[in-house]
């Protein structure tokens, strides 16, 4: 995916965490963004999302309720292939941003809308976050251990898959532009996004209003150790099952491993998990092509020897962080090619000198507040 969308310029406007994330993803398969920050947003500090998504990135304050800062996002537009907005219905209409008004400025325009709930619909006004999405949509449920209270999720599922989804989206369209030379209008909806997720276990529902999901049996769950960790047994194969049945000395239970609520079957491999730390089990099962992994912590996953050689996590240093270790661009390069995340602002006066304002125009839109 190295430099596939070198070229591509990329236009964020007002969008929060999913949108850093597609333009993350697009800096990193080669494209160039410019992030647009309202002028009170400025701070000498930069937050732990923003030290990554925003890396390679480069960022200028506009006043977009003002007409000049309108008239520089018109300009900014009219030369980008795509545009990432994250406003709530009817703001970019009223602020002359919207996907009519720019794409008549640029018939190849690729827009991106990102929302909560989407364009249309009777909660297309509604607010909400990550958890909001998680929970009307049954993931925050679905994820939660069988029979547990459901409690706020460790991570922002919604926000990533939203992202992935933003990404996936804006690189089909800019192929139809390439194509045809014809601009689309992407509408995507953070709660659609999230319960699109549930596809791959919750997808049909019949009509007596049951579901095919996922329940855990014995060879698929998850075991306390001897040491105080726990591991994940994935023997969801036939073979595997059979192979972790037999080498805990009950081949009898094998044809029990993958039934659901089999208490004796699950007993047992609990009971038996129990005597032994859990890097060694992860040695003893994994040498017999067991499905197994120790339960990590983020922080621990950062040294897994195989996110390590497919250049999953890279070091960097930042002007005002210091020395990082982060997360790499999905199927790109790793990123220590992207440079560190600007501040708030950085590129302003670079960028409008690009649309060919000079030093005295600049001068003249700061002291009306307008960047």
């Amino acid at each position: 995916m190295k430099n596939s969308l070198s070229g591509i310029e990329v236009l964020e406007i007002g969008v929060m965490t999913p949108g850093k994330f597609a333009g993350f993803l697009l800096v990193g398969w080669g494209a160039r963004s410019i992030r647009v920050e309202r002028p009170s947003a400025g701070s000498d500090t930069i937050s732990d999302e923003d030290l990554l998504l925003n890396r390679g990135k480069r960022s200028i304050m506009l006043d977009l309720r003002s007409q000049s800062g309108q008239e520089m996002i018109h300009k900014l537009a009219a030369k980008a292939d795509v545009v990432i907005e994250g406003h709530r219905p009817g703001v970019v209409e009223r602020l002359g941003i919207d996907w009519e008004t720019l794409h008549g400025l640029n018939q190849r325009l690729v827009y991106c809308s990102i929302s909560g709930f989407g364009q249309d619909g009777p909660d297309r006004l509604r607010p909400g976050f990550d958890l909001i999405f998680q929970a009307a949509t049954g993931l925050l449920q679905a994820t939660s251990p069988p029979g547990a209270e459901p409690g706020p999720p460790a991570t922002f599922a919604a926000d990533a898959a939203t992202g992935l989804a933003a990404a996936f989206a804006i690189a089909a369209a800019l192929r139809k532009a390439a194509v045809e030379g014809a601009g689309t209008y992407i509408d995507l909806a953070m709660q659609d996004v999230t319960f699109s997720m549930l596809a791959v276990s919750h997808g049909t529902l019949r009509p007596k209003g049951d579901l095919t999901v996922p329940m855990p049996n014995a060879a698929y769950n998850v075991y306390p150790t001897a040491d105080g960790r726990h591991i994940a047994i994935g023997a969801a194969r036939p073979a595997s099952c059979r192979t972790l049945f037999e080498h805990l000395g009950r081949a009898d239970l094998a044809e029990r491993g993958l039934v659901p609520g089999d208490e004796e079957a699950t007993a047992f491999i609990g009971e038996t998990i129990a005597a032994k730390s859990a890097a060694e089990w992860v040695t003893e099962l994994g040498a017999l092509d067991i499905e197994v992994s120790q339960i990590r912590s983020p922080a621990e996953a950062y040294d897994d020897p195989q996110l390590l050689a497919r250049n999953m996590i890279s070091a960097s240093e930042h002007p005002l962080a210091g020395s990082l270790r982060q997360i790499s661009v999905l199927a790109g390069p790793s990123s220590p090619e992207l440079d560190p995340a600007p501040e708030i602002g950085r590129d302003t006066d670079a960028v409008i000198s690009e649309l060919g304002y000079s030093e005295k125009a600049i001068a003249a839109l700061r002291c009306k507040g307008a960047i």
